[in-house]
């Protein structure tokens, strides 16, 4: 029987590692401000890709992530709270857990005859950490933002990702944590998971080692 699908991608953090939200939230209850609004603040929105907030910016490659903290505290003010100068350091240096199980999981998937994709909003200056924390031999084609100049939850991505792997938006299958990135995949046509742990992830995993 064929395989369902010629094609998984997965999204990094939230996916491969733990979540960002974690190192956030012990950040947000150290300023005593809402988590919520320290991860708009600190990533922007979630629902869409701006011009102008700094993480986004430094996701597309526009600027260095050393520029970010200078550039944070306007979208702090607008929430009424104020940034001490070292959030972006310690969130970025925080420390994060490969998910083994879902790393078996890709590898399997590999194995089974499924291409595998990495797509992930990242930043130049972190590019050696992801390769470091997972093997990028596992991955058929790696989509970093910093590198193709775009950014999830933007059209473009998702169409460089298509580009890559020589497949239609009906042949793959996406896994992210973030809604927004979801949202932006699934108005492409693609299948899109929405996962809130690691056993989300394997759920979609088991799922497809089944098939075919």
């Amino acid at each position: 029987m064929p395989l369902p699908y010629k094609s998984v991608v997965f999204d990094y953090g939230g996916v491969l590692i733990n979540p960002i939200t974690g190192p956030i939230a012990t950040v947000a209850e150290q300023l005593g401000v809402a988590p919520a609004d320290l991860v708009h603040v600190l990533l922007g929105p979630m629902m869409e890709s701006t011009p102008d907030h700094p993480w986004h910016r430094a996701e597309r490659g526009e600027i260095p992530t050393a520029s970010m903290q200078s550039l944070v505290g306007s979208w702090a003010e607008e929430k009424g709270f104020s940034l001490r100068g070292d959030e972006y350091d310690l969130i970025m240096t925080a420390q994060y857990t490969v998910r083994s199980s879902v790393v078996d999981g890709v590898r399997a998937l590999r194995e089974k005859g499924y291409q595998t994709a990495l797509l992930t909003n990242s930043f130049r200056e972190f590019r050696h950490v992801i390769d470091a924390a997972v093997p990028m031999s596992i991955f058929s084609t790696v989509i970093d933002s910093s590198e193709v100049g775009c950014r999830k939850p933007e059209p473009r991505i998702y169409e460089v990702v298509c580009e890559q792997l020589g497949h239609g938006p009906d042949e793959l299958v996406y896994i992210d944590d973030f809604i927004g990135n979801i949202e932006g995949a699934r108005r492409m046509g693609w299948r899109s998971e929405h996962v809130a742990s690691e056993a989300d992830v394997m759920a979609v995993i088991d799922e497809l080692l089944a098939a075919g």
